[in-house]
């Protein structure tokens, strides 16, 4: 009864309002018609695209004319224009503003929409998908409920993993978004190939919310994918991913990787029956997470094999903690050159900076034909490796190093070593130039032009963000360099695989993506080809057996490092790619 009195008491004061704030717009001289017509004009002026000029007629009804009948969509017009000039603080400002004053008025959907397309602009994925489900939750209309779901598919589907879905699940009461959140959740399960909790929450959502709109959809997935449920093989996945309290991996490098992982796993398993599914956890960059991980995995007799980490000390900690057990771990990026030599069952998908040095040798010897070569490398960094390898193997072979001089990377004259090295431009018949920092190219073809005749330069992948090659074309058009990755974006094949890896994941392929692609396609491949048991996979895995990849092929013997490296030529302002080289005993 009090709760009665006390709603019929606010809407005539409303009431009152409303007629107090028109009477004193007559006293002012303005009439509804008045307001009418500004609010008309500056609707025009928007659908024109005038949106400062429409701003100003919007904002006098707001704030000249006081509270009036147009008011609520002249706050929403005001948003609109922020929205369309980008001007982003201002829009969730005022939108935020106008969900909290009016959560009932006629505009609030398509406010809370403009909201969701500003999260998505500025990659906030889950607070975009929380005011979808806000609609989903207190929509009237039958169409922006469609709309919102659409919308919400795509989000979920692109960009959410299971623990921003159940975090966001548990924010809501209404049935409507639990039944809806439950199958995104459901349907992220199955990409990654997790087939019982897939069924878990499917069950939940049919068991629970039978008049869902949901429960049909959920129901056909459990009769196709469940009839004949498989037993699940396991890879964990173990990345510095960073996640946030909301779910959200701050790692990007790391995120991209787990990205091509998981579409590796997704397009084994739509061609078979016994699926493969992830455990995927967080390393932190913690050397305690790793031990925790350690005890989950090593407990898992499922569990085949492991991805990552990504980078060389949390590959040395992980290699440590897992260095009593039989399973074989694959990290896409580590580069150092002992990480073989701490596990047995550790395999360097990125060729370390030895075997780089010896590929780059064996491919000058064999494939250029160059007997006698002189080295230009840097006292700082890897380049010293790289030098190093290079010259032990190409010696090896029979070839002859006339010259190694050297420069630090803060250098700016170039002179000396390169004079010294042009003093035998007659005999020599190649230079390898590997880099550690590649800000000093300029200054290396500025000396080397003085000396006019061309000569094979070779190098290392640094040159691929090198600079200065349009300033000695007659030098750079001569350069052959190695590299762990490339991509032609002309080739039918990249453009099919991005194009399908886009359709899924909302996003493009790039290099990240493809680390994490190609060393799950191999571990996946090994396992399609060899026995049961953790043993013959990796006796598959060490039987030299080449997985092509887009970024590079991967090859492996006892040594467990990767023998393929990119061979890159530069020529005329393009980089092309020369061969896919397989590094011999």
């Amino acid at each position: 009864m009090i709760k009665a009195l006390a709603k019929n008491n606010f809407i005539i004061f409303l009431i009152f309002l409303i007629i107090f704030s028109l009477i004193q717009s007559y006293a002012q001289g303005v009439s509804q018609q008045d307001i009418n017509n500004e609010f008309d004009n500056s609707v025009s002026l928007f659908n024109s695209g005038k949106y400062d000029e429409a701003l100003t007629g919007f904002n006098k009804i707001i704030i000249d004319y006081k509270y009036n009948s147009k008011t609520t969509a002249s706050e929403f017009f005001k948003a609109k224009i922020y929205f369309e000039l980008k001007k982003y603080n201002q829009f969730k400002f005022t939108a935020e503003q106008f969900a909290e004053a009016y959560p009932n008025s006629k505009y609030i959907d398509e406010v809370r929409l403009l909201l969701a397309k500003y999260y998505l602009d500025i990659a906030n994925y889950y607070n975009a998908c929380r005011e979808i489900l806000f609609i989903i939750d207190k929509t009237n209309s039958s169409e922006y409920e469609l709309k919102a779901k659409e919308i919400g598919d795509g989000i979920s589907a692109k960009y959410l993993n299971d623990t921003q879905l159940d975090r966001l699940n548990s924010s809501f009461n209404s049935s409507k978004v639990k039944s809806y959140v439950l199958l995104q959740q459901g349907k992220y399960l199955i990409r990654n190939g997790n087939t019982s909790g897939a069924k878990n929450k499917f069950e939940e959502l049919t068991i629970t919310y039978p008049e869902s709109a949901e429960y049909n959809e959920a129901k056909k997935l459990l009769d196709y994918q469940y009839s004949s449920e498989p037993a699940i093989t396991v890879i964990g996945v173990m990345l510095p991913l960073d996640m946030s309290s909301t779910g959200v991996y701050n790692s990007q490098p790391a995120a991209e990787i787990l990205e091509g992982i998981k579409f590796a796993v997704d397009e084994f398993n739509k061609l078979r029956t016994d699926k493969i599914g992830l455990l995927i956890r967080d390393t932190k960059k913690d050397i305690i997470q790793i031990k925790k991980i350690k005890e989950e995995f090593t407990s898992l007799k499922s569990l085949i094999a492991i991805i990552g980490p990504i980078f060389s000390n949390e590959v040395r900690a992980a290699l440590e903690e897992f260095d009593n057990y039989d399973i074989p771990i694959i990290s896409p990026t580590a580069t150092d050159d002992d990480l073989t030599s701490l596990n047995h069952y550790f395999f360097q998908a990125n060729p370390s900076f030895t075997v780089r040095g010896k590929i780059m040798a064996q491919y000058v010897f064999y494939v250029e034909n160059k007997r006698i070569v002189s080295i230009l490398n840097s006292i700082d960094g890897y380049s010293p490796i790289l030098a190093g390898s290079f010259t032990e193997e190409f010696e090896k072979l029979g070839g002859r190093v006339l010259k190694k001089e050297s420069f630090k990377n803060d250098y700016t004259d170039f002179s000396t070593p390169i004079s010294k090295i042009f003093n035998d431009s007659l005999t020599i018949e190649g230079l390898y130039i590997p880099l550690s920092d590649n800000t000093v190219t300029p200054f290396i073809f500025s000396e080397m032009i003085k000396y006019g005749g061309k000569i094979s330069l070779y190098g290392n992948q640094d040159w691929f963000t090198a600079k200065g090659f349009e300033t000695a074309p007659e030098i750079s058009n001569n350069l052959v360099f190695e590299s762990d990755y490339f991509l032609d974006f002309t080739t039918d094949a990249y453009k099919n695989f991005n194009e399908l890896f886009n359709s899924i994941t909302g996003k493009d392929v790039n290099r990240n993506v493809l680390y994490g692609y190609d060393a799950a396609k191999f571990v996946l491949t090994a396992y399609r080809n060899s026995g049961p048991g953790r043993k013959n996979l990796v006796d598959k895995m060490t039987s030299g057996m080449v997985s092509s990849g887009l970024r590079n092929n991967i090859s492996f013997d006892e040594r467990r490092i990767n023998k393929f490296l990119n061979i890159v030529r530069y020529r005329n302002g393009v980089f092309e790619l020369v061969d896919k080289f397989r590094l011999s005993q």
